[in-house]
């Protein structure tokens, strides 16, 4: 994969629920593309260099162990740059893979203490509607046996009111026959 600044400053990361911090990633994708800007500008100085001593080598014939030094310099300056990159490189991704892993974590550790928040919530509320649920049965109860009672109250005054109809709407027994 080709790591230039350029991608780096691009590149997009897809977005979670209580994800990354947008600001924090961007800042550090900068800090990255700034620190392989640096690293391509020591290479293509230790590049430069080379190339500059590989023209002086042929344009000057100067002796060939001198150039060959030379040479040997500035490839292991070169080389020292390239190897410098990579573990620059190396290390930004490195700590981009731990700061990501840690925002992951974070986010999973949210939805936990959120899903255990809605189960406590939704056991209260199951608690409080079962204590609703008993307390109106209970209720109930009460209102069916004052029912009751009623009842039996209404009976007990329209039997009473009925024997005292039956007393006063009824004619008096005949007198009984005397003297026989």
């Amino acid at each position: 994969m080709d790591v230039s600044p350029q991608t780096i400053r691009q590149v997009q990361f897809r977005e979670k629920l209580r994800g990354y911090h947008q600001d924090d990633v961007d800042e550090f994708l900068e800090r990255v593309a700034a620190g392989v800007e640096i690293m391509q500008e020591r290479l293509r100085i230790a590049t430069e260099r080379a190339v500059k001593a590989e023209q002086q080598a042929t344009e000057s014939h100067e002796d060939d162990d001198s150039l060959r030094r030379m040479l040997v310099l500035a490839q292991r300056t070169s080389d020292l740059a390239v190897k410098e990159a990579k573990e620059q490189a190396a290390r930004l991704v490195a700590e981009a893979e731990t700061e990501a892993a840690a925002a992951v974590a974070e986010a999973a550790e949210e939805a936990r203490r959120m899903a255990e928040a809605a189960q406590a919530q939704m056991r209260a509320d199951v608690e409080r509607l079962e204590s609703d649920r008993r307390q109106l049965t209970h209720d109930v109860e009460q209102l069916v046996r004052y029912l009751d009672e009623q009842r039996a109250r209404a009976r007990a005054v329209l039997v009473d009111a009925a024997r005292g109809l039956e007393d006063t709407l009824l004619p008096p027994p005949p007198p009984a026959p005397s003297g026989a």
